[in-house]
Order: structure tokens, then C-alpha cells, then sequence
């Protein structure tokens, strides 16, 4: 992509003395037993900077997550009938007026100074760096460092999204995970939010709001302090009962982000690719051969 001038924007550096305010947004979905202890690690945070917010999308609401209460921090519980994680996102935000939202994975152990971490950062970056990749640590998996050269999360020409957010070197990158970042509310309500056009498991809605993030002139870069354990439960979230409509979602989501952007030159390569993972996990036997047709049916 072409170079963009980065936009200068006025922000004063709080100095180390003066508390910034953040608040922490979780999304959750048909796992509050999951979430609750999300909730309680929380309480153990060496800051008391920060308040929580919980956006529910659940059928069934878990009485325990809406009825929480805690003298470590402000909770608020919050819930809405539309079961898509990019509005989740945009109504966490639309009920806070802090300067900071961190963003975390309802199933996740965050390290006991992730919000403290957060705020080191920003006091030390520049004031167009706006969105912080954190680190996400997951222990018998290498689908968050996929490559030792890489520092943060790229999207390739072809349409898969390259990331390592498990590395102990800090640089630029072009998008953070959905999982474990934290943005400038200003600059979140400047690009407009998270899209709300990436649908079903709104696979690449992360690397659409980092891209969008950066066509304004920002700069997203990845810092690994501020960490978390991400559990990866295997029930509950936007996971679909048939593997194979995923294939779906993956193909239409990757071909809204190449137009979107102004890479539709690619689109054939992002065709390609889509097409040989449908196929590839066909063989695996990781779902019937629908996973192809659904895959032709999202492109």
C-alpha cells in the first residue's frame, strides 16, 4: 500500500503521577461461566485505573456475570440481542467516556499489570500511535507466533492474516488482536468502530480496524507487557455447529476486506487461497465437501 502521512494530533503525555483512565470491554457469548472468572483474575489488577464492562450476547443470560459485584473496580453489565462481535465492540464503547479501552477475550487469565502496562505504553509512544497490540500467550499452540520474524499481525496479498503476538520484541505492525489491545476511544470513534459488514465468526474484523486505523494516519504497534493467557475454551463464542459454513464467512469477510481497502487486484489470489483451505481441510476430514461449496458461496 501507498505511504500515508501520519497525522499529528495533540495529546498531552500524563506524567507517571497523574492516573489515565480506562476502561476494560469484554464481549462474551453463551459462556458466562467462562467470563466470571475472566471477571474475578481481574480483581488482582496492581492498578485501580480502570473500570469493566461486559457485553453480553448471549440467548440464556448467566445470572452470576449480570449480578457481579466487586469493591476492586466499577462493573457494568450490559446486553444485547444481536450476536456479532464487532457491534459487541462498538457498544462497549458507546457506553464509556474514557480516554482508554482495552479489549479482551472473555476466556483469557490477564497478567496482573495489564492495564498499569497499557498505561507505560502510552505515556511513552508517540501521540498518532493510538492502538497497542498486546501479547496473547497460548500454551500448546503456535497459531499466535506463526513466524519468529514477524513482530505483531500482517495480512498478506492472498488474504491470510501472518501474526506473532508471542514474541518479546516490540515494533509496528499493521493490526492488533481482537483478543488483548487497547486503542484511543477518539481515534476508535474517528475510524467509525469495528465493521459491522464482517459477519458470522467476523473473521479479519481485527485487521480491518488496524488497516482503518492506519489510512487515518495512525500507527498501530505491538508491545509485549501487557499480556494475557488466552484459554481458547472450545464451546461457546460465534463458533457455528457446522465447521464447514466458517469456510463461508472466511471467503466473504476476505473478499469485503481486499475491496474495501482498494486491493481488489487480488481478489483471485484470495480466491485461490480460500479455495485450497476448503479443500485442504476437506481431505483432513475436518468437514464434508460443503466446506468447498460454502467457501465458492461466501466469495
Amino acid at each position: 500500500m501507498n505511504q500515508i502521512k501520519l497525522r499529528k494530533i495533540e495529546i498531552l503525555k500524563m506524567p507517571e503521577s497523574t492516573k489515565m483512565q480506562f476502561t476494560i470491554i469484554i464481549p462474551t457469548y453463551n459462556r458466562g461461566d467462562i467470563a466470571i472468572n475472566t471477571l474475578r483474575v481481574l480483581q488482582d489488577q496492581s492498578s485501580n485505573n480502570f473500570q469493566v464492562i461486559v457485553v453480553d450476547q448471549s440467548e440464556v443470560i448467566f445470572d452470576e456475570i449480570k449480578d457481579f459485584r466487586t469493591n476492586s473496580y466499577h462493573y457494568q453489565y450490559l446486553h444485547i440481542d444481536l450476536p456479532s462481535l464487532p457491534n459487541a465492540r462498538n457498544v462497549g464503547i458507546a457506553n464509556t467516556d474514557t480516554e482508554f479501552a482495552i479489549f479482551l477475550d472473555d476466556d483469557c487469565i490477564p497478567d496482573a499489570n495489564i492495564v498499569q502496562s497499557y498505561q507505560a505504553i502510552f505515556n511513552e509512544v508517540e501521540p498518532n500511535t493510538v492502538l497497542i497490540a498486546g501479547r496473547v500467550i497460548e500454551e500448546d499452540s503456535n497459531i499466535f507466533r506463526e513466524r519468529a520474524d514477524l513482530v505483531g499481525g500482517f495480512v498478506t496479498r492472498y488474504g491470510k492474516t501472518l501474526k506473532n503476538f508471542d514474541t518479546d520484541r516490540s515494533g509496528f505492525c499493521e493490526w492488533a488482536p481482537g483478543g488483548n489491545f487497547c486503542v484511543r476511544t477518539a481515534a476508535y470513534k474517528e475510524v467509525g468502530g469495528f465493521d459491522l459488514n464482517f459477519i458470522g465468526t467476523a473473521v479479519m474484523e481485527d485487521s480491518d480496524f488496524g488497516y482503518s486505523i492506519s489510512h487515518l494516519g495512525y500507527e498501530v504497534k505491538y508491545d509485549p507487557r501487557p499480556s494475557m493467557v488466552h484459554l481458547r475454551i472450545p464451546s461457546g463464542g460465534l463458533r457455528q455447529q457446522n465447521p464447514a459454513r466458517a469456510m463461508e464467512y472466511r471467503a466473504h469477510n476476505s473478499v469485503y476486506f481486499f475491496r474495501k481497502h482498494g486491493l481488489k487486484k487480488y481478489l483471485p489470489l484470495v480466491g485461490a487461497y480460500t479455495l485450497a483451505i476448503a479443500i485442504k481441510e476437506w481431505i483432513k476430514g475436518n468437514y464434508n465437501s460443503s466446506g468447498i461449496y460454502y467457501s465458492f458461496s461466501g466469495f
